[in-house]
């Protein structure tokens, strides 16, 4: 590829995209989250709510979105994910009684925890 061509460059998180002209890339960022399993994680949980109170339900909705909006960043922050596994811990106690919610909840906190070490 000649450099004294028209170049694009494209930097995304830790990606690098170079294009000459008129040049298509279709590039694709694996930051390591799989979104399949992180989507069951939290379908799970949402179709485990209907037994709690209405305020630790939408206390777990808010967790949740928190961790997708977070997640869903090429570099997430690390401290509000940290806030994010901190708050799962006294959902726990809530979701005793409902198994599959507790265990998903649990699952959450495991699926976040490689990103804030």
């Amino acid at each position: 590829m000649g450099m004294d061509k028209n170049v694009t460059f494209n930097v995304s998180g830790g990606q690098l995209n170079v294009a000459s002209e008129s040049a298509t890339i279709n590039a694709t960022q694996n930051n390591g989250v799989s979104g399949d399993e992180l989507d069951s994680i939290v379908k799970n949980i949402l179709e485990n709510l209907s037994e709690l109170k209405k305020e630790n339900a939408e206390g777990i909705i808010d967790i949740i979105d928190i961790t997708k909006e977070e997640l869903a960043k090429s570099q997430p922050k690390v401290s509000r994910l940290r806030n994010c596994v901190t708050l799962i811990a006294p959902m726990m106690t809530i979701a005793n009684g409902i198994p599959v919610l507790a265990t998903n909840l649990q699952k959450l906190q495991e699926f976040i925890m490689p990103f804030i070490k």
